[in-house]
């Protein structure tokens, strides 16, 4: 086998290879860390040529820890890589959860895996022998079968959760690789994905994110994501699919409200009720922003005692905006947990509307 160990410039060539004892004293070589961080695409590309180096120059299973934040894209890009191999073996730490010893509904404390039967697992197909992967069901909590995962003919094995490089799994790896999105776009893809997965409202998964899975991250995850030897930054924008323009007329003169009540008459036959609206929208500037060029403020809204939040809000003033259609109603301690994340207050904006409200009658 090739253990040529000197790099060439650019990440098209040879990426520099160091031994490493495992376990028996046999050795085993792995990626040289890289400090750059790489985009998504590029960063494909360079796992790509890893996994080549890596299997040129090891007997055996590649395993691959793939870990991250909740909702950074560690799926999206284990599934890049199955669309480029569709023999690559990946696993999923959250099936080796153990719904029994959840606690507050923290679905993210690193004591809820069933690091015996992981390890085992991962032993069990270095060795080249086929494991029993365990199956978990998000909306019960619980475990409800087995599968078989053969060694694949690729050789290779990704490890994919936000737990994926941890201390205890570390020496089993060949490759570490760490996807984040930051917290903006992570808290936003967390929401979207939960929502799908849990059946929960996403009222209360905003609220048990604030609570508890962001803060578990800063003390549990991002330690462990420091030793990765690839870092990737996944700046997809969750909203990209969903932006839509909305048309604001303005009025060049404030009509009295008889003359607002003449024009709903127009519709026909009117029941017609006037009364005062205060609302408060406090803007949340996302952690690492500039607030000169932020595009992706965060808008709390309280509007008669009802909180909601809305992604995406942009401050203008012009004659039309474009933001997506994605709002949650939030419980107020919402606030504070963003805070703690890192967001701050960029503007508080006060203002009272006279709404009109209108039923057709026979509607």
């Amino acid at each position: 086998m090739n253990r040529d160990m000197k790099s060439k410039k650019g990440y098209g060539k040879d990426l520099d290879l160091i031994p490493v004892k495992g376990h028996g004293g046999k050795i085993r070589y792995t990626i040289k860390p890289i400090d750059e961080p790489f985009t998504f695409d590029k960063g494909f590309y360079v796992f790509i040529r890893a996994l080549q180096q890596l299997k040129n120059n090891n007997d055996g299973a590649i395993m691959v820890g793939l870990a991250g934040p909740s909702g950074s894209g560690k799926t999206a890009f284990s599934e890049k890589v199955r669309s480029f191999d569709p023999n690559v073996a990946v696993i999923s730490m959250d099936m080796y959860n153990d719904g029994s010893k959840v606690v507050d509904d923290n679905f993210d404390d690193p004591r809820l895996t069933d690091y015996n039967l992981l390890l085992q697992n991962l032993a069990d197909l270095r060795r080249g022998h086929a494991a029993k992967i365990p199956i978990y069901d998000f909306k019960s909590s619980s475990r409800t079968g087995f599968r078989e995962q053969p060694v694949p003919e690729s050789r290779i094995v990704i490890l994919e959760g936000i737990y994926a490089l941890s201390e205890k799994l570390r020496p089993l790896l060949d490759l570490r690789v760490s996807v984040t999105g930051g917290i903006h776009f992570d808290l936003v893809k967390r929401v979207m994905r939960d929502v799908r997965r849990s059946g929960q409202g996403p009222e209360e998964i905003i609220q048990q994110i604030t609570d508890t899975v962001f803060p578990m991250y800063k003390a549990f995850i991002e330690p462990d994501l420091q030793t990765a030897q690839l870092k990737i930054i996944n700046s997809f924008n969750p909203f990209s699919s969903l932006l839509s323009t909305t048309f604001i007329l303005k009025s060049s003169t404030v009509p009295s409200e008889d003359q607002v009540l003449k024009a709903l008459a127009d519709f026909g036959p009117l029941h017609t009720q006037r009364k005062d609206v205060d609302v408060v929208d406090i803007y949340l500037l996302p952690p690492n922003e500039d607030p000169e060029t932020c595009q992706s403020w965060l808008r709390m809204r309280n509007r008669e005692g009802r909180y909601s939040l809305m992604f995406e809000e942009w401050v203008v003033e012009k004659p039309f905006v474009v933001s997506p259609r994605i709002a949650f109603e939030v419980n107020v301690r919402v606030l504070s947990g963003l805070m703690a994340l890192g967001y701050e207050i960029g503007t508080i904006m006060k203002r009272s509307s006279r709404v009109f409200c209108v039923k057709v009658a026979g509607g």
